[in-house]
């Protein structure tokens, strides 16, 4: 016999029937067992292993196996490693799904005082200035689009958001939230 399970005698599955002789599933639990696969997916190995043989059997030109058990257990010890990189593959796929489903970390204090005395400022606005500033710095959109929006010139738009960002500078420089310049 060759070292690769195969041989010239004629074998391989009967048609129809279980390519796993029975002696067989027995030892390719055992060695998937002690490969680690918990008990629980122990059927799942011992079909791939099936499923694996009949591959190997379907294969035009190929001989047949000479011993099926055997190469069955080397089959078997395979798909133990392959259940172990599976694992450790899902295991970080959660991971890095975790991290990303996770809630944003909590503001530092400074950032909180600061986005307080931002939302007093922008209460302290007149309405005109408030809609530019929130469309422009908020909802991130062009000065273009703004002047579209609140149906005015674009250079109106520029001259509200010029004095609404003074007027907020200036606010919270009197809060001191910001440093003087």
């Amino acid at each position: 016999m060759t070292g690769n399970g195969r041989g010239k005698a004629p074998g391989g599955p009967p048609p129809g029937g279980d390519p796993l002789p029975t002696e067989g599933v027995g030892r390719v639990r055992a060695v998937l067992a002690l490969g680690g696969v918990p008990r629980s997916e122990l059927d799942d190995g011992v079909q791939q292993v099936r499923l694996r043989l009949l591959e190997q059997a379907a294969r035009p030109g190929q001989e047949p196996i000479r011993d099926p058990v055997a190469w069955a257990v080397v089959v078997a010890s395979r798909v133990a490693i392959d259940w172990h990189r599976g694992v450790k593959r899902d295991d970080g796929l959660r991971e890095r799904l975790a991290a990303r489903w996770t809630s944003p970390p909590e503001p530092a204090p400074e950032d909180r005082v600061l986005a307080m005395a931002v939302a007093a400022g922008l209460d302290a606005l007149p309405d005109q200035h408030k809609q530019v500033l929130v469309l422009r710095f908020y909802a991130d959109l062009p000065v273009k689009d703004i002047a579209l929006a609140l149906d005015v010139p674009e250079g109106t738009v520029k001259s509200r958001l010029h004095a609404a960002v003074n007027a907020m500078r200036e606010r919270l420089r009197e809060t001191e939230v910001i440093d003087h310049e």
